[in-house]
């Protein structure tokens, strides 16, 4: 099993300030497609959907993967991997810093098949992927803020 879990700022200085709420938009505009963030990602097709969550099919690189996604309004999104080569469980988390302030933290659990038990195998396999996850929360985070850009440009070109 590898594992990685870090926290980011999401409010950056000199940048729109993001709520809670936007980050969480942001976060399911990804869970149904990851396309736009993660360009790795080779297809994005969600399958089924229920009350509070989504199964989807992803390609990552030449991955054929599916998940399931699970959303815990405004506080987490989990990715469990259900059928594929590589199962095991993507958490987004939002909280908040010692001083209040809004963070986002990545977290992954992945098993590799035919790499269990040999921890410096699943590290070999997994660590070049940390950066890709670590920019699909960059991207995300900055998805939002043109998003929270245009519409603030929106508003005031409506007049408020």
């Amino acid at each position: 099993m590898y594992e990685l879990s870090r926290t980011v700022p999401v409010n950056e200085p000199g940048e729109p300030v993001l709520s809670r709420q936007d980050v969480w938009q942001g976060l399911i505009m990804k869970a149904n497609n990851a396309l736009p963030y993660v360009p790795q990602m080779k297809k994005c097709e969600v399958v089924e959907r229920g009350e509070g969550w989504l199964l989807r099919d992803i390609l990552l690189g030449e991955e054929p993967l599916r998940e399931k996604v699970t959303f815990e309004p405004e506080r987490r999104v989990v990715f469990e991997r259900v059928a594929g080569k590589e199962p095991g469980r993507i958490e987004n988390t939002l909280g908040e810093d010692e001083r209040g302030n809004l963070t986002l933290t990545f977290s992954f659990s992945l098993t590799r098949q035919g790499l269990e038990g040999n921890p410096e195998a699943e590290k070999k396999h997994f660590a070049p992927m940390e950066g890709m996850y670590f920019n699909a929360v960059a991207s995300t985070l900055a998805a939002v803020r043109r998003m929270v850009q245009e519409k603030g440009s929106r508003s005031a070109a409506a007049g408020g």
